[in-house]
């Protein structure tokens, strides 16, 4: 019996969206935010208000004084610096449940989003690309399909890795093979329904670059190209590294050579030390990710 009928039917009966990180998401669009638009959006929920001003004077920011308002943070890191803490603040109890069919450990897939939205961040600035709140954003939510499939593939895995041994082919194609459905296509439907910009539904739905159109959008080629960098720094590629064929046309379309990887793998895990401090992430090892597959 397929699966299909009742992932599609469990799509319907998601919870909201965050209210901060949806507010949030609608300010990615235009090019001048204001200090008094982001008070505005978190002034009413204490929680993110506290996590974000923990952030802002962790020492990822190296700044030199103490910060103790939202508009203090504001005008020291700047509106799209805020930005990026608001939303990953904003959907952190979205990404808090376990996804055993994709990650072993409880908060894989938080770690795993939170790597690839630095990461995602780091080569939009390596590449001297203007969206980096856009990039940063786009890379923690690339994956909230799995959200919903875990329990799913969970349940059919075996018969997933079944078709991945016997067929030669990725995870993410055999996921698709034995559910009728990706994480991919998930997270794009969910994104539909939460009424996410176009542009970030369009990086989730076409994030493994399965689909011709899916080469047509720099933002798409960009979080690919994070996901498999945070992959190699976890050493974790396993099967699904066969989903990463489009790798030779991705870094000629940006310009990369191999040894810009190591120089952003290397910078990338500076970084990482840093922020999985201030993002809650320490402990169960020092890997970016413990997945079964990505």
């Amino acid at each position: 019996m397929s699966l299909l009928p009742l992932i599609l039917r469990s799509l319907k009966h998601m919870p909201p969206f965050p209210v901060v990180a949806q507010r949030a998401l609608t300010l990615l669009n235009q090019p001048e935010v204001s200090i008094d638009e982001l008070v505005e959006v978190v002034k009413f929920d204490p929680g993110i208000t506290a996590n974000i001003l923990r952030i802002s004077n962790s020492a990822y920011f190296g700044l030199r004084r103490e910060i103790h308002s939202l508009h203090q943070a504001l005008m020291l890191l700047g509106t799209q610096e805020l930005l990026k803490i608001i939303i990953a603040s904003g959907v952190t109890r979205l990404f808090a449940k376990a996804t055993p069919g994709y990650f072993e450990e409880r908060h894989g897939l938080w770690r795993h989003s939170i790597s690839c939205a630095l990461m995602a961040d780091l080569l939009a600035r390596e590449l001297g690309l203007a969206e980096r709140t856009v990039s940063f954003t786009a890379g923690l939510l690339h994956d909230i399909g799995k959200i919903v499939l875990s329990l799913h593939v969970e349940q059919k895995f075996g018969e997933i890795m079944s078709v991945v041994e016997r067929q030669g082919t990725s995870f993410q194609q055999a996921e698709k093979a034995v559910l009728g459905i990706s994480h991919a296509e998930v997270g794009g439907e969910m994104a539909r329904i939460w009424d996410f910009p176009d542009r970030l539904r369009l990086v989730i739905h076409f994030h493994h670059l399965d689909r011709p159109e899916a080469f047509a959008d720099d933002m798409v080629l960009l979080v690919y190209l994070a996901d498999l960098l945070v992959m190699m720094f976890g050493q974790d590629l396993g099967n699904e590294g066969l989903a990463y064929a489009g790798v030779p046309q991705v870094l000629q379309h940006f310009g990369l050579r191999e040894r810009d990887l190591e120089r952003i793998l290397l910078h990338f895990g500076n970084s990482w030390e840093e922020a999985k401090i201030f993002f809650g992430l320490m402990g169960n090892g020092d890997a970016v990710q413990r997945a079964h597959r990505g």
